[in-house]
């Protein structure tokens, strides 16, 4: 079964996340034990039961949503045969993309979104995330726009889908684009996120994380599946693109929306939202209404994904789809 794999970001984690599947596979289990090694929190003890208080922490969050999007890859391989044939990741879930297309190894995937994380906390610089829901995006650039735009602080940081966005900057200005949008939109508040994430505050940051990625990071082009970034909005084209994408996409507007219609347009029809939760699923929807999306996160989930694909397989006996070779090209 051919699928376009999609990649969660931060706000998926929950308590319970990945449990089930490291209870099942040794391999997954092992797989939590070097990432709460090379994180320094302990995975299991933050979300497994009912989970810590520290499970929504930037740091637990996003190493957390990462390492269970990869379990849920190596489970649909090692076990179901199946490997995505295109693969995007939303925000976070970029480095979970990259590894899913083959074109970063997930050690080096985890190193990079660590030195983010480094990077982002020594930064400290404080800002907010709003979403606006029922509003075209002109409409809400055009109240961004009113209070100074990029220029002052504020800036659209994600187009979500039709009628979606999510605003993000200084977080006072946040505020204001929300309470002048509310009158009009079906809703509109605060997302519980400190940084201004796909902002243009985030330059330096994204600077020094696009040096660290140049210097210290090998990229495989052009890996095993196409790779989708919501930075450009399309198919990433070439390594070079790649390594750019990597290291500037926290500070960049991004175009979910613009991508899910790419990724239709390339001819990909079934979707499966590989880690925590269904909030790309239900995105997906909004935007691709013709749309078949799946839920990939527990040994229940990823049976019946499964039980799909054979069905697929047996209703077009001996269809394939072949994976791109990989070489090795290391980006400067």
């Amino acid at each position: 079964m051919s699928f376009a794999a999609l990649f969660p970001g931060q706000l998926s984690e929950k308590a319970g996340m990945g449990e089930a599947l490291a209870a099942r596979h040794d391999s997954v289990a092992a797989w939590f034990g070097e990432v709460s090694r090379r994180s320094g929190f302990d995975l299991s003890a933050t979300f497994f039961g009912e989970g810590s208080p520290a499970l929504h922490e930037d740091l637990p969050a996003q190493a957390g949503v990462f390492a269970v999007s990869v379990a849920v890859l190596d489970v649909l391989d090692a076990e179901h045969g199946l490997r995505p044939s295109a693969a995007a990741g939303y925000s976070l879930g970029t480095y979970a993309a990259y590894v899913a297309a083959g074109v970063l190894d997930r050690f080096q995937a985890l190193d990079v979104l660590l030195e983010a994380e480094r990077l982002l906390r020594e930064d400290g610089r404080p800002g907010g995330m709003g979403f606006v829901i029922g509003l075209p995006v002109e409409e809400v650039e055009a109240a961004v726009s009113a209070l100074g735009g990029a220029s002052a602080g504020v800036a659209v940081g994600t187009e979500n889908a039709p009628q979606q966005q999510v605003v993000s900057g200084d977080r006072g200005l946040v505020v204001e684009v929300l309470r002048a949008l509310e009158p009009r939109a079906l809703r509109a508040d605060l997302l519980p996120l400190g940084r201004p994430m796909h902002s243009p505050l985030l330059e330096p940051v994204a600077d020094r994380l696009e040096a660290f990625v140049r210097s210290r990071v090998r990229l495989r082009w052009p890996g095993t599946a196409a790779l989708y970034a919501p930075m450009l909005g399309r198919r990433v084209g070439d390594a070079a693109e790649a390594a750019r994408v990597l290291g500037r996409q926290l500070a960049s507007r991004s175009r979910w929306e613009a991508v899910l219609r790419s990724l239709a347009a390339d001819g990909h029809q079934r979707f499966v939202e590989a880690g925590p939760g269904d909030v790309l699923a239900k995105m997906l929807r909004w935007t691709l209404r013709s749309a078949r999306p799946s839920v990939a996160e527990d040994p229940t989930s990823l049976a019946a994904l499964a039980a799909l694909a054979s069905a697929a397989a047996a209703r077009a006996p001996g269809a394939g789809h072949p994976r791109d070779p990989v070489r090795s090209e290391g980006v400067a």
